[in-house]
């Protein structure tokens, strides 16, 4: 009985163990502190690899100060270049700057996918816990 106990133990403790190292690694908002043509372009980028459709323009200082993105469709224009009343083709769509683990990636909440800027240095946001 002595030796089934022990070897139950030794079981037991692997299991323990084991849950510990697959925890997720942690979320914390993210910020860039200074971008690039380039980083701005990988944004661009994931954006497209993570909800379709056409790069969107971005400011020069996104992500410099706040964790969220904010993408906005536009309205359809007419011949004289004014909004067509209710043609609003969709809302608005976010994305959020995240490090994870290590890695500073971006998250699109709709789908709960992300995709890793591997060319983006991240902070964290000190203003988000």
């Amino acid at each position: 009985m002595m030796k089934c106990s022990g070897w139950f133990a030794t079981l037991l403790t692997l299991l323990l163990s084991g849950c510990q190292y697959s925890k997720a690694a942690p979320v914390r908002p993210a910020l860039i502190e200074q971008t690039t043509p380039d980083m701005i372009r990988e944004i661009q980028h994931v954006i497209v690899a993570l909800k379709g459709g056409k790069a969107p323009k971005l400011a020069n200082n996104v992500f410099m100060q706040r964790s969220t993105l904010f993408l906005e469709k536009g309205n359809i224009l007419d011949a004289y270049g004014q909004p067509i009343l209710g043609s609003r083709e969709g809302g608005v769509t976010g994305f959020e700057l995240q490090i994870r683990g290590e890695q500073c990636v971006l998250f699109y909440p709709k789908t709960g996918e992300y995709r890793v800027l591997p060319g983006i240095p991240c902070v964290p946001n000190p203003q988000q816990p």
